[in-house]
This record gives C-alpha cells, sequence and structure tokens, in this order.
C-alpha cells in the first residue's frame, strides 16, 4: 500500500489526514519563549492571536530527523509492507527536506523516497489532493513518482500581502521599498511557483491586485482556493472577481498555516490554483 507523510505547511485537515491515512510532520513557530507545534487547522487560531498581539516577532522551526524517523515508524506498525512517500515545503523555503531525507535514508530494504515538492502553503494541498486521488485510481508507486513532475508544474499560488511588515522582517524586501509601499498603498502581487517567488506585479490598490492575480491564472483550471491568512476579511473580494471574471460561482475559502503565515503577515490573500495537465 502507498502511504504518504507530509509535513505541517501542507495546511490538510485533521480529517483528511485521518480518512487518508496520512502523517503529518510538524514545523514549530517560536513566539517569546512559547513553542507552538503548527498542528491542523483546529488549532491555529491561539498562535495567530499571541502573533497578532504580541510585540514580539515570531520565528520558526523545522522538523528534526527523529520527527520523521516517528511517523515512518507508525506507518510500518500498521503495514509493514508500506510504500512511503514523504512530501516537504520548498527547499527554497525551510531545510525540511534535509531532515526527511537523513529519516528515510535510515531504513534499509524499505521503499521510502524523500522528495521536495517545490511547493508552499496551499499548493501544498492541492498537491496532496491531486495525489490520493491518483492513489485512489490504483496507480503503483513508481507511476505516482512518474506523476510528481507533472503535478507540480501545474500548481501556482498568488498573494497580495496586506502590509509589507512580515516580508521586510523576513529579508524578502528591503526596509525602505516596504515603508514606500504601505505609504503609497502599492500591492506587490507575488508568485510562488516552482520554488521561486517572484514579484509579477506592483499595482496601486489591492482591487487592482486581485484583478491582476486572476488575469494570471492559468486557462484550464483544474482546481484553485480562494486563501486568506487569518483574517478573512477580504476574501470576498476575491470571490467577486472570479464570478464577475471568471464566472467562477462556488470557491473554497482557505486559511493558510501559521508558517506561511509568519512570513507573510495576517490578513494577506490570494489564490492557488492547479491548472489542467
Amino acid at each position: 500500500m502507498i502511504r504518504l507523510i507530509v509535513d505541517s505547511t501542507f495546511g490538510i485537515s485533521r480529517e483528511y489526514a485521518e480518512k487518508n491515512k496520512i502523517e503529518v510532520v510538524n514545523l514549530k513557530m517560536i513566539l517569546g519563549d512559547q513553542v507552538f507545534d503548527e498542528g491542523f487547522e483546529d488549532t491555529w487560531g491561539e498562535f495567530y492571536e499571541k502573533m497578532q498581539h504580541s510585540k514580539i516577532w515570531p520565528t520558526t522551526s523545522q522538523p528534526s530527523p527523529e520527527d520523521f524517523t516517528d511517523a515512518i515508524q507508525k506507518i510500518y506498525s500498521e503495514d509493514e509492507n508500506a510504500e512511503i512517500l514523504i512530501l516537504t515545503i520548498s527547499n527554497s523555503l525551510s531545510g525540511t527536506i534535509n531532515a526527511a531525507t537523513i529519516a528515510a535514508n535510515s531504513f534499509t530494504g524499505k521503499r521510502i523516497v524523500a522528495h521536495d515538492s517545490g511547493q508552499a502553503a496551499t499548493c501544498g494541498r492541492l498537491l496532496t489532493e491531486e495525489l490520493v486521488e491518483h492513489i485512489n485510481n490504483g496507480v503503483t508507486f513508481d507511476e505516482l513518482l512518474a506523476l510528481l513532475p507533472v503535478v507540480e508544474n501545474a500548481l501556482k499560488i498568488q498573494f497580495i500581502p496586506h502590509t509589507m511588515e512580515a516580508l521586510k522582517r523576513g529579508g524578502r524586501v528591503g526596509r525602505l521599498s516596504a515603508a514606500v509601499a504601505d505609504i503609497l498603498k502599492i500591492k506587490p502581487l507575488f508568485k510562488f511557483e516552482n520554488g521561486k517567488v517572484s514579484i509579477q506585479k506592483k499595482v496601486l490598490g489591492l482591487g487592482k491586485a486581485i484583478t491582476d492575480a486572476i488575469l494570471l491564472l492559468p486557462k484550464k483550471i483544474k482546481k484553485l482556493y480562494a486563501c486568506y491568512i487569518y483574517d478573512k476579511i477580504n476574501v470576498p473580494k476575491i470571490l467577486e472577481k472570479l464570478k464577475s471574471m471568471l464566472g467562477i460561482e462556488k470557491v473554497e475559502e482557505v486559511c493558510l498555516e501559521p508558517v506561511f503565515g509568519v512570513h507573510v503577515g495576517i490578513g494577506s490573500i490570494g489564490i492557488a490554483s492547479l491548472a489542467e495537465y
């Protein structure tokens, strides 16, 4: 049987993980002297509330090889013949893949592959859902590995920061550029695709940024999510634009996980998409 291990940045729900027998390995958020496991969405509120009202800026920490070893051993306790695929957040954002690889290599005579997904946030969730669908349709482990780059190349997330503060603190933009952007209400439209963060456009105002994000979506969309970081006040603006511009009536709203939230900031919004492939 094929089994998946993902890290917590993939943002899958507790129910989805249990239903599909997916093991989730936690990254951590550090706020002052408090350490939080990222966990599942039903636990994120406590951290986000503390982050929102704290004068201290949080940091994040990747899992240890032992964390992945524990997840692998749990799977083998249930199925000693399992073939295991470990998926991690992009190596450009975290060294989590290194811990996963060390753990995978510590097991001999077993079929375990640790793979850098090249994804972040909701694109990890989209990747997981797509692979689970293929697994349920009966693909072999080798066929699944061959599908990985195909699906990954069809994924991207575009996000619009609420303010530039988190990106400034994380070193993604300079202090002066961040201040100027906030004062002038300039909204950079960021894209994360194939393991790389880039600015697609800089526009004046949130409405224009959302419009441009939608214009840059793939022509043929298999699935998409409207994303937000804890505060969803601007999500209706995405939904309205998707309806008026593309005729899409129903879009699932997805809260982004805290590790991404720390680096982008509460109130930020975006669109994660999977193109037809």
